[in-house]
């Protein structure tokens, strides 16, 4: 993709960034957060690209855009968690900061695009703040962050703050239908919308055709869970859940639920409106419980999916 394009739904951000560069007041050390699958990657690496190219405009044309676009402009550093790893290391911001204090090779700038901040480890994030107090000259950090608050405080103060949101449903549709090719159905289009809630990064899964057919058929089963086939509901647990992405998998499980929750119950259906609010969590908890205990995904599954539409007959019940 040409950095001259938009970074879909961050053109505000852009926008300010170009500003402060042309005014000379751009700040040593930009920190792009919001929810994972946004496009904060893809941002810095059009903030980075503004910087390095000849005419400041990431114009995709010239020499330093070129380098960027093909990652390899001597100018830029790129850290993130390796894979495997539990968290970004000492060694590697040290290398990062080793970079920063260099001459530049090309430009006036030497960048780093510093992704997954939030991972950093204690003595990785005290060697930072030693960067960030005492910046080289010349040198620019563009930090990547899913979640704000598990950064220092002391880092985030020293830091440009900028938030990123998630985008329309007009722009993800748009995003997703170039993502899931000219084939894509408007069908599956409009679950892949539903299921990006603004951050279509997240449902990158679904260009697999396999993966998207198994979740438009999960949503068509699970859409009246009260009613569903208890051997359906089984085989497709059997033989889709160690392929489709479990955090989707509940989503489609519990869209039809939460209109439901939101509905007080009276005296009489207070007991069953609370088991259903069991229930309904119980299921939201449990792809991170198959990662943090280990337990087996599709066994799981089934039981929470069993008591979900337990409790689903009981309030149908008490209602008529």
């Amino acid at each position: 993709m040409s950095h001259a394009m938009a970074v879909a739904g961050h053109e505000a951000v852009e926008a300010r960034f170009t500003e402060a560069m042309a005014q000379g007041r751009l700040h040593h050390a930009w920190l792009l957060y919001g929810l994972k699958g946004i496009g904060k990657h893809m941002l810095a690496e059009k903030l980075a690209g503004i910087m390095v190219c000849e005419h400041h405009s990431a114009c995709g044309r010239c020499h330093g855009c070129l380098m960027q676009a093909a990652g390899s402009h001597p100018d830029v550093y790129r850290v993130a968690l390796i894979e495997g790893k539990r968290d970004v290391n000492i060694e590697q911001v040290r290398e990062m900061l080793a970079f920063l204090a260099l001459s530049t090779s090309q430009g006036e700038r030497r960048i780093v695009i510093l992704d997954d901040a939030e991972r950093m480890n204690n003595q990785a994030a005290n060697a930072l703040l030693k960067g960030l107090e005492e910046p080289a000259a010349g040198s620019m950090l563009l930090m990547v962050c899913a979640d704000l608050m598990r950064l220092p405080a002391t880092i985030r103060s020293r830091c440009m703050l900028q938030q990123c949101t998630p985008l329309a449903d007009e722009t993800v549709r748009g995003i997703l239908s170039l993502q899931l090719g000219d084939d894509v159905t408007p069908e599956l289009l409009t679950l892949a919308t539903e299921l990006a809630k603004g951050c279509p990064g997240t449902v990158h899964s679904l260009q697999d055709k396999k993966v998207a057919g198994a979740l438009l058929s999960w949503r068509q089963l699970v859409h009246e869970l009260a009613q569903a086939d208890i051997g359906m509901l089984e085989n497709w647990i059997g033989q889709f859940v160690a392929m489709v992405p479990h955090d989707l998998i509940i989503s489609l499980l519990l869209a039809p639920v939460y209109p439901r929750l939101q509905q007080a119950g009276d005296a009489n259906g207070f007991v069953a409106a609370e088991t259903l609010h069991q229930a309904a969590h119980a299921c939201a908890r449990w792809p991170a419980d198959v990662v943090r205990s280990s337990l087996r995904a599709g066994p799981t599954l089934l039981a929470h999916v069993m008591t979900l539409r337990a409790a689903l007959r009981s309030c149908s019940q008490i209602k008529r």
